[in-house]
């Protein structure tokens, strides 16, 4: 076994150095990035792509919805403001997020084309680009610049493929088995599971194909953004060359059938710890063979906006431990401070918890939080606000590695008991460490990986020999549901045919016994 091990290894290494060397084959490309709308977290999966690209001498042009002061070689970032409409989302400690998208829902249709319009963006129709990547989210109207320069195009995505946007790679999307990661469903999915996860599906399907594209295009054409013989945004956009999506594939529960197109680069953004600023590490030092916990809720949800009584009750539960607490909080102090607990509006996450002194992670339960966790063997607990976080955190604790604790529930001892039993069980230490082995253990980074493939797909001028043709196949052909129509419907008609025929066998023969009946009485 330790043998075959070793050779793994090997030929393992042979493999990423020989896959390397044929990256470097290609020549430099121009390459427009254009990931104006999202959340900051995202810049955490597309500028380590970035940085990959201009790394093997591509030059790329990043838009971002994020200023940036930090030059980086082969790297152009045009900032697009006013594109966030996040923003404007109500305290999603207090509101669903199903209500709280609603409420922006206007914002989401006219983003693209608001972007789109920017001056520093449109500045670009002058310039000549051998390549798009684009956000598969909301920014559609983008692929005119690929239409215009008939280049190829690829979409990333900063989770994991959405219903929406499965058919685009021609991977089936399976509602029975994979929940929709807005959704908190039980794992298994259970009959009602299955239901809400099918309806939920296919609404935000037809809100896409409905209503957000069609919105898109009719702003863009009005405004004279788009090229009169580019073709709808619908046809468009599935000839994309192909998918990148933040999934960790030997990771991914329940692990899903995808198409050559789709390339994981799960954890791109994960890398070794770096030394902590001095006064941090003196203070985490100081913690001793306690330890220390760190608590953060992400740069989406602002931590001041909780209920006053769920800060109540961290403080007290913060109090009570032997170990020290650093806290992202997003203000410069709160009322009744245990001194145990430590507050910075901004902290190295993967250096803290790349320290061997860390001995829990509380998150919100963001995907790039929990590859971090992975990544620096931490145990997490998972206090899930909105979006995917509820949806990952049921992963987590199925998987045995973390815990869940939702808001609503948080109380003095339940809280303590969960980080108790996370510190002290050595099973979960166990599982957290068999993670880390896996997320480590693949014949290339992840953007290494996502690199070769880009460039397959500018060697290969575009790669349209990797297209599934279950992209252009109507849905009802690719899942059988004609077939399946036909044959319900043959079996109906025998149902129905035979029972009409026995029902007039019997009543013949009752005639004939009712007759012969009589015949004697007579």
């Amino acid at each position: 076994m330790r043998l075959f091990g070793k050779m793994a290894t090997v030929v393992a290494g042979v493999t990423a150095v020989v896959m390397l060397l044929e990256v470097h084959e290609i020549n430099a490309a121009r390459i427009l990035m254009a990931v104006p709308i999202g959340t900051r977290s995202h810049e955490n999966f597309f500028m380590p792509l970035a940085e990959h690209l201009a790394q093997r001498n591509h030059t790329v042009t990043y838009l971002s919805g994020f200023e940036s002061t930090k030059g980086r070689p082969n790297i152009r970032v045009v900032f697009v403001p006013d594109v966030h409409f996040f923003k404007n989302l109500p305290n999603l400690f207090t509101t669903n997020v199903n209500t709280a998208f609603a409420g922006v829902y206007d914002d989401m249709l006219q983003v693209c084309v608001k972007a789109l319009s920017y001056e520093g963006v449109q500045r670009l129709n002058d310039e000549k680009f051998d390549l798009v990547i684009l956000h598969a989210g909301l920014t559609e109207c983008f692929l005119s610049f690929a239409h215009k320069l008939k280049v190829p195009f690829i979409f990333v995505n900063p989770n994991k493929i959405a219903p929406a946007f499965a058919p685009l790679s021609g991977s089936p999307d399976f509602p029975s088995l994979s929940a929709n990661y807005f959704l908190d469903l039980e794992i298994p999915l259970t009959f009602k599971g299955r239901t809400i996860n099918t309806l939920y599906n296919l609404l935000g399907t037809l809100s896409t194909e409905w209503m957000i594209l069609p919105s898109q295009e009719r702003q863009c054409r009005e405004r004279q953004l788009c090229p009169d013989d580019m073709p709808s945004l619908h046809d468009l956009r599935r000839k994309s060359s192909l998918f990148i999506t933040n999934v960790v594939r030997t990771l991914e529960n329940p692990s899903l059938p995808y198409t050559p197109t789709v390339v994981h680069a799960g954890g791109i953004h994960c890398r070794p710890a770096k030394p902590l600023p001095e006064d941090l590490q003196q203070w985490v030092a100081a913690a001793g063979k306690p330890g220390f916990i760190y608590f953060s809720l992400g740069s989406f949800v602002q931590s001041s906006e909780m209920p006053e009584k769920y800060r109540k009750v961290l403080v007290e539960v913060f109090r009570s431990l032997e170990q020290r607490v650093l806290w992202k909080w997003d203000e410069d102090t709160i009322e009744d401070l245990p001194p145990n607990v430590r507050l910075s509006k901004w902290l190295p996450q993967q250096d803290i918890l790349g320290h061997p002194q860390i001995r829990l992670f509380i998150t919100h339960g963001g995907l790039f939080s929990i590859q971090e966790a992975t990544y620096h063997r931490v145990p997490i607990l998972g206090m899930p606000v909105s979006i995917d976080q509820h949806h990952n955190m049921r992963i987590v604790q199925q998987e045995g590695w973390g815990h869940v604790l939702y808001w609503e529930d948080l109380a003095y001892d339940n809280l303590r008991s969960h980080i108790l039993q996370l510190l002290n069980d050595a099973s979960v230490k166990e599982k957290v460490e068999w993670r880390a082995s896996i997320i480590h253990d693949q014949p290339m980074s992840p953007g290494d990986w996502a690199t070769y493939w880009i460039e397959y797909v500018l060697r290969h001028q575009g790669a349209h020999h990797l297209r599934s043709p279950a992209v252009d196949i109507p849905w009802y052909q690719l899942y059988n549901v004609d077939v399946w129509a036909l044959l319900v419907a043959m079996t109906l008609t025998s149902l129905i045919l035979g029972s009409w025929l026995s029902y007039r066998i019997l009543l013949v023969l009752a005639r004939c016994c009712c007759g012969s009946r009589k015949t004697k009485k007579d």
